[in-house]
């Protein structure tokens, strides 16, 4: 079949739709599928957008990019145009963007898959979890506290109905998200298809310190915290609680990402004076991402919000690294509590730093549970069991 993916950004912007997008197309194109990507030259990973061609060719996938101030126009219209050049067979839409799926299957007939990766349609903020206030799906809630009710939202929400109603079919990456959407817009038909791991790349390996170029003795114990830095991800809130670390175990933290809370994070590091024991790499990528995982001893994912699925986990739990959570979202369908890490309830903040301290203390027991997080990863969370069982969807309804 020949496919053409309709999203907002695509690799080599950073996050977790972009890396699970770039597997999954991949994969097609292995299997023999002709694969092309529509997307905006929106960028979080280059400055100014200067490296995003308009075209462009990764992986043996071609990449269409819209100016992001003409997209509104440019979408569509390119839609259109690489629809009929390369007699497309099925859309992938993700977001906001797939109005322009809904116009190719009205004109040509051409079915389109639609992926729910997170909660965006059913807030303006695209979270549940404002600042502790704003929780579930109460419309009203939300509005008091969100106040930003735009006209996009509202198209956006609009959209989404018609999406959920024309998409052949709809895929849920959690059960999280499956039951947030059915909690909103009701008893819909939705499938739970989760996400996978790239398990040859993400895998457990022997490296020391030395052998990378931080701050960093062999002796050292490791806590990491690597994705995207936005609020909800709550590491500035754990770097208050940090310095509780060396009451019991002395150990160093590595943040690895970017976004917009990039400079919060280096003024709290500062103001708590932990310039030696925390390192700040900026964003990693491919073999210096799974080198740093493969160096620390445990990974944190403190989170203020429910988490969509956590690409974060699954990489950590691939490269039989156990972690420490809040159970929120979809996380809570991959960490198996005391077996391939530990989950506390949100905001409980002891429990989290008892449960790092125990793991430090005791490597044994952390490399337990990261071999049985392994072990999990290869049997469940694999893409080439995501891309049968997707395309066995994909061939039900057509």
């Amino acid at each position: 079949m020949n496919f053409l993916f309709i999203l907002n950004t695509f690799y080599p912007n950073i996050g977790g739709v972009e890396n699970a997008t770039l597997e999954i197309c991949k994969r097609l194109k292995k299997r023999g599928h002709k694969v092309y990507v529509l997307t905006t030259s929106k960028s979080n990973f280059y400055p100014n957008n200067e490296k995003l061609a308009p075209v462009e060719e990764i992986d043996g996938i071609q990449i269409f990019r819209v100016r992001s101030s003409l997209r509104t126009i440019g979408m569509p219209l390119k839609a259109l145009y690489l629809a009929t050049k390369f007699k497309i067979d099925y859309n992938y839409v993700t977001d906001f963007w797939g109005f322009t799926a809904l116009f190719l299957k009205k004109t040509f007939r051409i079915p389109f898959v639609y992926i729910l990766n997170g909660y965006n349609p059913i807030c303006p903020r695209g979270t549940l979890n404002h600042e502790g206030l704003c929780r579930g799906f109460e419309f009203v809630k939300c509005f008091k506290q969100c106040r930003r009710f735009s006209l996009r939202f509202f198209c956006s929400l609009f959209i989404t109905r018609l999406l959920l109603r024309e998409a052949d079919p709809v895929i849920a990456i959690s059960k999280s998200v499956q039951n947030a959407y059915r909690s909103h817009f009701g008893r819909i038909p939705l499938k739970l298809l989760y996400y996978g791991v790239d398990q040859q790349k993400f895998r457990p390996f022997d490296i020391r310190a030395s052998d990378l170029h931080y701050n960093i003795n062999d002796l050292d114990k490791i806590i990491l915290f690597f994705g995207r830095f936005i609020k909800e991800r709550g590491i500035i809130e754990f770097l208050l609680h940090f310095k509780e670390q060396f009451t019991q175990v002395q150990c160093k933290l590595i943040i690895v990402g970017l976004g917009s809370t990039v400079s919060e994070i280096r003024s709290e590091i500062n103001t708590l004076e932990l310039q030696k024991d925390v390192i700040l790499t900026g964003p990693l990528r491919n073999q210096d991402l799974v080198q740093v995982i493969n160096l620390s001893n445990i990974v944190i994912l403190p989170i203020q919000f429910p988490e969509p699925l956590s690409l974060v986990v699954l990489e950590a739990m691939a490269c039989g690294k156990p972690v420490v959570s809040f159970a929120l979202g979809g996380v809570r369908e991959l960490i198996d509590h005391a077996k391939t890490g530990y989950i506390l309830q949100p905001n409980d903040w002891n429990g989290f730093i008892d449960k790092i301290n125990k793991l430090l203390k005791n490597i044994e027991l952390a490399t337990s549970l990261g071999d049985a997080g392994r072990l999990k990863m290869e049997k469940y969370f694999n893409w080439e069991i995501f891309i049968e069982k997707f395309l066995k969807l994909l061939t039900r309804n057509g």
